[in-house]
């Protein structure tokens, strides 16, 4: 069995994190662009579009960014249980 550098791990639920970061932000910004100038939105998506995607990107964000914290706590709590070896 070959096992993951810790390093590694930290980097992937830092990644996970921001990725999730990322697709919160958007799904943020196009609820704002929708609720605030409908018009723009219009010519841009319709409002079935932009209501799906800023549902679909904001769930998919809070799920990123839950499972990256979850992750790095347990990498925490494994290296807490391992005496900080790597």
């Amino acid at each position: 069995m070959s096992l993951i550098p810790v390093d590694r791990l930290k980097i992937e639920a830092e990644a996970m994190s921001q990725a999730g970061y990322f697709v919160d932000a958007l799904a943020k910004f196009i609820g704002t662009v929708g609720a605030n100038d409908p018009e723009l939105c219009e010519q841009a998506l319709d409002g079935y579009v932009v209501g799906g995607l800023a549902a679909g990107l904001r769930l998919i964000g809070t799920e990123l960014m839950n499972r990256g914290d979850d992750f790095a706590t347990l990498i925490a709590e494994s290296e807490s249980a391992a005496g900080g070896v790597q």
